[in-house]
């Protein structure tokens, strides 16, 4: 197994089995992809599967209610997630923060943070992305 295939399935233990994924598309130390954001140690991007998004695209925070669990432990036990919200209340949760008040107006945007806060997601329908970032 590959270090990419390897870092998908360790990363992947903290999504919700609600949210499908298709493809490891970035790992980096640093949030330097995220304007605004606070550094953390560890940050993933994947491709979000199409069933995924054209259901967050439908019924957003409804569809996302049931997207509260991780699917297995990551860090040592299984994440656990506090309520998803929209926009920049999103934004705000998972602490990225210097980004125009106005950008969620222009892509749909969802996030949440695991109950310790050691774990957040963030959720980008519109360009099939899902972040999982961690603070050690």
């Amino acid at each position: 197994m590959s270090w990419r295939q390897g870092l998908r399935q360790r990363a992947g233990q903290g999504i919700p089995a609600l949210l499908e994924v298709d493809a490891l598309l970035q790992a980096s130390g640093v949030l330097a992809a995220l304007p605004g954001a606070r550094i953390a140690p560890g940050l993933v991007r994947f491709k979000l599967a199409e069933r995924s998004c054209e259901g967050v695209q439908r019924q957003g925070l409804a569809w996302l209610s049931g997207a509260r669990q991780g699917r297995g432990a990551l860090g040592g036990r299984v994440p656990r997630y506090r309520e998803w919200k929209a926009g920049s209340a999103a934004l705000t949760e998972i602490g990225i923060e210097g980004l125009p008040a106005d950008w969620p107006a222009h892509a749909a945007v969802f996030g949440c943070t695991s109950v310790d806060r050691r774990h957040w997601l963030l959720l980008l329908p519109a360009h099939a992305q899902l972040w999982l970032g961690w603070n050690g």
